[in-house]
């Protein structure tokens, strides 16, 4: 390998010292700093010469100063060569910083002490990070543990002590796995063995013994990481377990219950009378389990007129047997205050001891249909006229066009002058404009045809034929030419109408823009009119 011919120069070094993203700095043997480089004067909140002025005493925290002495004194007695330490610095505004601390001494051709040489790298985010994961670590209800591979507990969380009484000592004096049931103590191992390397395992249980010799069930999440490491996190799952062993001996009918406790859930035995009533159907319907068992459904929840539906339906249950085992509708039910609520009903039937039971699930979904039927408006509807929307008018127009025969007239309507009145009255004073004149154009149209706002001050009408358009036509200009309130005489306001009437085969695109065409036709020949195509020219007529 070819020699350098040349040695950094103390330039070099001077440039590095002097560039180092790390901060650097050399200090004299009473502390005070001979030397500061800029990373170290962002760092500590300082400019350099006002550093300079101070002893690396005056910006260490209290309570870390002491340890930086003693450290210096073992490095001037010839103890130590050097020492590196995590450490708090104040910034002049009283803001603390973390820093690790590099420290070496550097001594002259004699040997004597001539100045310390320091590097501090700036940990305050790395800190802040530990304390915030130290804090969700300490408030989990959970077991939370970080252990070393041979199964020392070297982090434990409060939890631990509150669920199994162990102290921090007494849990990390000893492994883990003397904790453990001694049942579960081999498949323990083993699922730790196949996390080896970088797994990790959901929803494993074992058991631990409490302080008081008892045994907990802990559901565990854990992690081993590359270095052996695991992080666990479990949770007490005792009672569920319980609960689980006491349910398997139970009934079917029970095990039903429980696993679709979500919903209000009834019972129901041949004749229709109700014979279990859980929790969400007192809350759904206000009946308490006393009241509702052994009253027949159909009166309970079936509103008068659909009774005897009800009951037809429970016959053809029973005719069908297991041809029809299950069947979902949405109907009206009866709250106990009298009021009606609409439920998504699913039945079933089974055989019990040779005896057809009935179980239902009701879901409450009167909520839901509300708001499903609120978007739907709010999709189809314009917010501010109420009137439909673009996209509500285009449906409506392509299904009238698709109607056999059809010839449906559509009237294209711009407001005149509106754009003075957004620049005179402003915006709040054109809406209400807008939503007047929406008004007004309903109640000339009525039940005639279908009105819409396309967007802007654009409107539009459909009509079923194009009979009486022309005197529709001229009511819209009159009805759009009163004075509006809101304008207190400031701006005219007037309209301009296109008329056109659907050729055969004639789709939406084209005979929407023929109606538009026809509306600048209008506004061109002096505004305040109508104007329709005919045999390739136009007829404009005023209002």
């Amino acid at each position: 390998m070819p020699m350098p011919t040349s040695f950094p120069s103390p330039e070099h070094f001077a440039a590095a010292f002097a560039q180092s993203a790390v901060g650097m700095a050399l200090v004299g043997l009473q502390g005070h700093w001979l030397d500061v480089n800029a990373a170290l004067c962002a760092m500590l909140g300082y400019r350099r010469e006002a550093l300079l002025e101070l002893t690396f005493h005056d910006v260490t925290h209290p309570d870390d100063l002491a340890q930086d002495l003693a450290l210096t004194e073992r490095m001037l007695a010839g103890d130590i060569a050097s020492f590196q330490v995590e450490k708090r610095y104040c910034q002049p505004g009283g803001a603390v910083v973390w820093g690790l601390l590099s420290v070496t001494l550097s001594r002259g051709a004699d040997g004597a002490p001539h100045c310390f040489i320091v590097q501090v790298v700036d940990i305050t985010a790395q800190k802040h990070a530990l304390e915030e994961r130290d804090a969700l670590f300490a408030l989990s209800p959970d077991l939370l543990a970080i252990s070393s591979p041979e199964g020392y507990l070297l982090q434990v969380n409060p939890a631990w002590h509150e669920l199994l009484g162990w102290d921090d000592a007494a849990l990390k004096a000893r492994p883990f796995y003397d904790l453990l049931h001694p049942e579960d103590l081999a498949r323990t191992r083993e699922a730790v063995e196949r996390m080896a390397g970088g797994g990790q395992v959901r929803g494993f249980r074992n058991r631990v013994r409490h302080a008081d010799g008892g045994w907990r069930w802990i559901e565990w999440s854990t992690r081993i990481a590359a270095n052996g490491s695991m992080f666990c996190s479990g949770r007490d799952v005792t009672e569920q377990i319980d609960n689980e062993a006491r349910l398997r001996g139970q009934e079917q009918k029970i095990r039903l219950l429980i696993e679709h406790a979500n919903d209000a859930f009834l019972g129901m035995d041949r004749h229709g009378s109700i014979t279990e009533w859980n929790r969400q159907a007192e809350t759904t319907f206000g009946w308490s389990a006393g009241e509702a068992i052994g009253q027949p459904m159909a009166e309970l929840l079936a509103p008068a007129r659909l009774r005897q539906a009800h009951l037809d339906g429970v016959a053809a249950f029973l005719r069908a047997g297991t041809r029809e085992a299950r069947k979902r509708v949405e109907v009206p039910a009866l709250r106990k205050d009298g009021s009606e609520i609409l439920v998504e009903f699913t039945v079933g039937v089974v055989q019990l001891d040779g005896e057809p039971y009935f179980h239902a699930f009701l879901r409450d979904v009167s909520k839901q249909r509300r708001m499903s039927d609120q978007l739907h408006y709010r999709a189809t509807h314009d917010f501010l006229t109420g009137l439909p929307n673009r996209y509500e008018f285009m449906n409506r127009l392509q299904r009238s066009l698709a109607l056999p025969g059809a010839a449906p007239a559509l009237l294209f309507i711009d407001l005149d002058g509106f754009k003075a009145v957004n620049d005179i009255c402003g915006h709040e004073t054109g809406d209400a404009v807008l939503i007047e004149f929406g008004r007004r154009l309903s109640g000339a149209v009525r039940e005639r045809g279908q009105v819409a706002r396309l967007a802007g001050d654009e409107f539009v009408v459909l009509l079923e034929t194009g009979d009486g358009a022309e005197p529709l036509c001229a009511a819209i200009l009159g009805a759009a030419a009163q004075p509006y309130p809101q304008l207190d005489g400031r701006t005219p306001l007037g309209a301009s109408i296109g008329l056109a009437i659907a050729a055969q085969g004639e789709g939406v695109d084209a005979l929407l823009a023929r109606a538009d065409a026809a509306m600048y036709a209008a506004k061109n020949a002096g505004k305040n009119r109508y104007a329709f195509g005919r045999r390739g020219e136009w007829t404009v007529r005023p209002g």
